[in-house]
């Protein structure tokens, strides 16, 4: 059994499972080798990552540093990827971060991660390793934002808040800055892309969506995909959570109003927004077992987690996807079922970085092969459609 197969992280929204302490042990001088750190896109060799320090206004929510990752290809091609990890919505949630040991010992499994995990770049892989000759995106360039705010990458609020045993502490949604600092950082040193593709999973499907437009129009002449994996959360408190929470001023910093379906509304947005001639991507496992976690939390539902629940989120997603395939001409989704567990009902979360990146198969169409002809072939279709009508594939 591989590394990636013994260490399990679902990197979009916080839970882990990882196989004992021993593992750990076992893998902690690979988890814990630091990348080279570097202050300019240097000669280094490709495919190695990189760590840029830019510190400025860059905290973490517990406030500790926050860095970005940079990895060099063969061509003129960038990625620029927005990290998962979590959610905080309200005072209680931001008192339970994602805790390594917790997580152990498969207590409390949190919410958000508080800081850049040091194990992350070891489970780094699906897109991101441009290495691999059967990535689509071989011989691209990556820059990597991690996540560490719990505010979709939007946050500019600094707040203290008690825990139930009445302890202080600080909460810190930077996302704004952590974003805007990384942003300058690559225009300084990456051009022109030839294309381009925003991208992002779960939390980071969020930020992807809401910075393409942003990010667009400074590479006006580039080829401009953008791309969300696994980021569907339906909620009414999703407009008072981002300008009451967080703080993001929202409508003056991206053009539009937040709404309960926020996905979907910044993906109907960025049809408006955008460059003429942007390819709009979404993929989604049909019963994602940690978004509807999360959506019962956020919306304060304590009944059964029985079938119903699963069908709620799972319907409430799929019209989502087929409304935007209705309205936005430039819209295309992958829904897929790969991976269902018939006891529980549900499937797993994210394939952007992991293995299922390269497995996952709908309708005898690999998502690498629908991704890869979008952006490579000028070839953009949708996969998945008995979904949306209702049948089962």
């Amino acid at each position: 059994m591989s590394k990636m197969q013994k260490i399990l992280l679902y990197t979009g929204v916080g839970i882990v499972s990882l196989v004992g302490l021993a593992v750990l042990a076992v893998y902690a001088f690979v988890i814990q080798r630091p990348a080279t750190a570097t202050s300019v896109i240097a000669e280094v060799k490709p495919y190695q990552w990189n760590k840029v320090k830019l510190g400025g206004n860059t905290l973490s929510s517990d406030g500790s540093e926050y860095f970005i990752w940079t990895k060099n290809g063969e061509s003129n091609n960038w990625i620029i990827f927005f990290s998962g990890g979590g959610v905080s919505w309200d005072a209680k949630s931001a008192a339970h971060p994602i805790k390594l040991m917790n997580l152990l010992k498969g207590t409390d499994t949190g919410n958000y991660f508080p800081d850049i995990p040091f194990y992350m770049l070891t489970l780094l892989g699906g897109i991101t390793d441009t290495g691999n000759p059967d990535n689509p995106f071989h011989g691209w360039n990556v820059v990597y934002l991690p996540y560490s705010t719990g505010d979709f990458h939007i946050g500019n609020r600094t707040v203290e808040y008690a825990r139930e045993d009445g302890s202080r502490f600080t909460m810190r949604y930077n996302g704004r800055n952590n974003v805007q600092s990384s942003l300058d950082w690559i225009y300084a040193n990456v051009e022109k892309p030839g294309k381009l593709l925003i991208a992002g999973e779960s939390a980071g499907g969020f930020g992807s969506a809401f910075w393409a437009p942003v990010i667009a129009a400074h590479y006006k002449d580039s080829e401009i995909y953008q791309y969300s994996d696994s980021s569907y959360l339906r909620s009414d408190k999703w407009p008072e959570v981002v300008e009451q929470e967080w703080h993001a001023d929202f409508a003056k910093n991206f053009g539009y109003a937040p709404e309960a379906d926020l996905i979907g509304s910044a993906f109907r947005e960025n049809e408006r927004l955008m460059p003429a001639g942007t390819v709009l991507l979404q993929s989604y496992s049909v019963d994602d077992e940690i978004l509807i976690h999360f959506q019962n939390n956020i919306n304060d539902y304590t009944g059964p987690r029985d079938q119903k629940v699963i069908h709620t989120w799972s319907e409430e997603m799929r019209q989502s996807v087929a409304s935007l395939a209705d309205t936005v001409p430039n819209y295309y989704y992958y829904l897929t079922d790969y991976g269902l567990d018939a006891a529980k009902g549900t499937t797993g979360h994210t394939f952007a970085t992991r293995g299922t990146f390269y497995q996952a198969e709908q309708d005898g169409v690999k998502l690498i092969k629908w991704l890869g002809d979008a952006v490579n072939q000028h070839k953009p279709y949708s996969v998945g459609s008995s979904f949306l009508r209702g049948e089962q594939p």
